[in-house]
């Protein structure tokens, strides 16, 4: 019963996955070239999107509450008349309008943020930004990986298994490493890489014996 729950479970992420891929086959910035083929994209982790709702949850509603008690005395301080009803009706209107545009800017950040991996290089691309989109891409067959390590920003993402993917190349090609910050599944990614660059260095070795 377990493995037949696994295999659904597994056939339904693949699913979930070739959607993924195809929407953003079908997203007009995403442009592959010829031969080029998307194996897998990913989005922050869902945490990067959630906790800092919880925090603005908390520091709003802390907000409110205190407005009840705090209101008179600022009500005094207003150059111009205002019932005690009023002047609360407006200032919690104003708090949840602003509120909710600050999610929704959040929401639309962290959805169109990915992290792209094809057979040809690795993407990071971020459509949603004031500055405008950001696109940062290293191609496989230009640069050659020299290591790939992935660690925790703090005690609760280490515990969570949630982890930044730094990617180094030869200090000749590149001297920064490539990061992925905490994408929703940084051991796929890892071993995704790792297989291409077994097969790049297979590739090479035949190309060498020919």
């Amino acid at each position: 019963m377990k493995i037949g729950a696994k295999v659904l479970f597994d056939l339904k992420e693949r699913g979930n996955m070739n959607k993924e891929k195809k929407r953003l086959e079908d997203f007009p910035i995403v442009k592959c070239v010829l031969g080029e083929k998307i194996l897998c994209v990913q989005r922050q982790h869902l945490i990067k999107l959630i906790a800092p709702l919880v925090l603005r949850i908390i520091v709003v509603l802390s907000i409110l509450f205190s407005l009840v008690f705090i209101s008179p005395s600022i009500q005094q301080s207003l150059p111009f008349a205002l019932n005690n009803s009023a002047f609360i009706t407006y200032t919690i209107l104003t708090i949840l309008s602003t509120f909710f545009v600050i999610e929704i800017f959040s929401f639309m950040t962290w959805y169109y943020h990915f992290y792209i991996v094809t057979n040809k290089a690795i993407v990071h691309r971020h459509c949603f930004r004031i500055g405008g989109p950001y696109s940062e891409v290293v191609y496989g067959d230009k640069m050659h990986i020299q290591d790939i390590t992935r660690s925790s920003s703090n005690i609760i993402y280490d515990f969570l298994k949630i982890q930044d993917i730094y990617i180094y190349f030869h200090e000749i090609e590149r001297k920064e490493p490539f990061i992925l910050k905490a994408p929703s599944d940084a051991q796929a990614i890892e071993d995704l890489l790792d297989l291409l660059q077994d097969n790049a260095a297979k590739e090479r070795l035949k190309t060498n014996v020919i």
